[in-house]
């Protein structure tokens, strides 16, 4: 209980330096799980030219999970509209059941193919993977990707569709903190 609370604090504090500067809110929802996440240029750390990313994983079992990514990508364009990104991204949270702490570094990417038009489209795989080296704690690996496809409903709300993969593997087993379903989601520009 002492780590959630200090997972917590961490990441209110997170969320509210990163609600200073954010450019983007998201919020992704599935039948049982819910994501929120504050998406800024990484200037806000001094290097730019980024996408820095403090997230906040929440699911039914009562598990935690707060992240805090980087991510280099190249911007589509009529020429070029597959792109490619590659970054890191930190875990740290608590599982419920089991009872275990999770704390790991794992290196990621993405690859996009955007579709141009009115309403700009995209379909994407993002994941990233954070082997035993790199996983502290109770986690001993974790996989993380998504596949998924975003549409620009209007100037600066970007809505999006897909499933999420989220394994974590513990001493004892591998336990999958997302249900592999369908989740919804929104991206809001301010």
């Amino acid at each position: 209980m002492k780590t959630l609370r200090s997972v917590l604090i961490g990441l209110a504090g997170m969320i509210a330096c990163g609600s200073v500067f954010a450019n983007d809110f998201e919020v992704m929802l599935s039948s049982e799980t819910a994501e929120f996440t504050f998406r800024s240029d990484s200037s806000l750390i001094g290097w730019g030219g980024s996408d820095l990313a403090f997230s906040l994983f929440y699911n039914e079992e009562d598990d935690f999970i707060a992240q805090a990514s980087l991510l280099q990508m190249r911007q589509p364009s009529e020429e070029t509209p597959l792109t490619f990104g590659v970054g890191v991204k930190a875990y740290l949270g608590q599982l419920d059941d089991p009872d275990e702490d999770v704390l790991a570094v794992g290196i990621g990417g993405e690859v996009r193919y955007t579709i141009p038009g009115n309403m700009p489209m995209a379909v994407y795989l993002h994941g990233h993977y954070a082997p035993d080296i790199t996983s502290f704690a109770g986690s001993d690996e974790i996989i993380d990707y998504r596949i998924g496809f975003q549409i620009e409903a209007m100037p600066q709300t970007v809505a999006f569709i897909g499933v999420r993969h989220f394994e974590i593997e513990t001493d004892d087993e591998d336990y999958d903190a997302d249900d592999d379903e369908l989740h919804i989601g929104v991206r809001l520009t301010f």
